[in-house]
């Protein structure tokens, strides 16, 4: 084998070396986020731990409920068999009902953000799993890869400046730092550069081991 041929070797090893480490780390990041407590044990689910769909499905509920129970209803006259503020503590208990559904859809919007920023924060970290993955299963992208991360572009449509129904000081400093990569993927990425990107790491790695351009 030529110094040229071990040098090479050499460095795919020391980049796939270092982007395991990268995921393993990210992995500890990502068991952080899902184990911590954002709110009540009946609805303890972080994120991250949510799948997009189930995210949007209750987003939906939370939002037809609010419009529910925010339709004017009419309110019975006061009879000589109803208590005195009958009528007004039925007022006060529909409108508390209304606020507290309210702060819930504010959650479920919340919760969709950070889901959102965290698949768009995470686009330079698949490309480096893409890269492990091609590179140690020749050249073939069995899981998808790519195409996730492809698609990850369509979650930084709503990040073109600091979502302004967050609290920052109630994000983690991971929160924040994934909503800063979204900010800069949606300023600097396209659908097409990063098709392209992908398409070269296949490239390469055909070309690495000498397999035909398709």
């Amino acid at each position: 084998m030529s110094e040229r041929t071990k040098s090479a070797d050499l460095m795919v090893h020391l980049l796939i070396a270092v982007a395991a480490l990268g995921l393993v780390f990210g992995g500890g990041v990502l068991v952080g986020w899902a184990t911590r407590e954002r709110r009540p044990p009946a609805m303890d689910k972080s994120a991250a731990s949510i799948p997009d769909a189930e995210v949007k499905r209750a987003l939906a509920a939370c939002r037809r409920e609010l419009r529910a129970r925010a339709k004017p209803t009419a309110i019975p006259p006061a009879t000589a068999a109803s208590p005195p503020g009958e009528t007004d503590d039925a007022g006060l208990e529909k409108t508390a009902k209304v606020e507290a559904l309210q702060k819930e859809v504010k959650e479920c919007i919340t919760r969709e953000t950070l889901a959102n920023a965290h698949v768009c924060g995470t686009i330079t970290d698949h490309s480096n799993l893409l890269f492990v993955l091609t590179y140690s299963a020749s050249c073939v992208d069995e899981a998808g890869v790519g195409e996730f991360l492809v698609n990850s572009l369509e979650k930084c449509s709503k990040f073109e400046g600091f979502p302004e129904h967050l609290n920052e000081d109630e994000l983690t400093q991971d929160e924040k730092f994934r909503i800063s990569q979204s900010q800069q993927n949606r300023a600097i990425k396209t659908k097409n550069n990063l098709t392209n990107e992908v398409q070269e790491t296949f490239r390469r790695c055909r070309k690495r081991f000498g397999l035909s351009a398709e």
